[in-house]
């Protein structure tokens, strides 16, 4: 039941993406005519899963909305069974006029980069805080 649900959150979503817009291109040195990029970056619930420095298994989820807004989970999990989930909110944008680098603003003047952005019809591959990751698009 519990992938039912899932389902029909994530039909509704990508339904809402199509009736209300695309995703646009926000700010940054991106011309406002990068439909294909910004729609495939929205069009997705972005999620990976890799090993941390420490051993822990990294289960991240990024979402990127219309508007340039977006949220992310990075939960980690140890052997001994303990689970810490983060959750943040920061606005986005194009850092690049070649759509290869987003610009990840938290707040207070903290800001990350995925840089050597490539957005395939179900992976997005980055280079984000040092590791090459690669997200499954759902």
């Amino acid at each position: 039941m519990k992938s039912f649900h899932s389902f029909c959150f994530l039909f509704c979503m990508i339904s809402g993406l199509v009736v209300f817009g695309g995703c646009e291109v926000v700010g940054g040195d991106a011309p406002a005519d990068n439909i294909g990029s910004s729609w495939n970056l929205c069009n997705h619930l972005w999620q990976a899963v890799y090993t941390a420095d420490d051993g822990a298994t990294v289960y991240h989820s990024i979402t990127f909305y219309p508007g340039g807004t977006g949220e992310e989970e990075i939960g980690y999990a140890y052997a001994d069974g303990s689970y810490y989930p983060e959750y943040y909110r920061f606005s986005w944008q194009w850092a690049s006029s070649s759509y290869t680098s987003i610009g990840l603003y938290y707040g207070g003047g903290n800001v990350l980069y995925m840089d050597n952005v490539y957005i395939g019809p179900d992976y997005l591959s980055c280079l984000f805080e040092g590791r090459f990751i690669t997200f499954r698009g759902y």
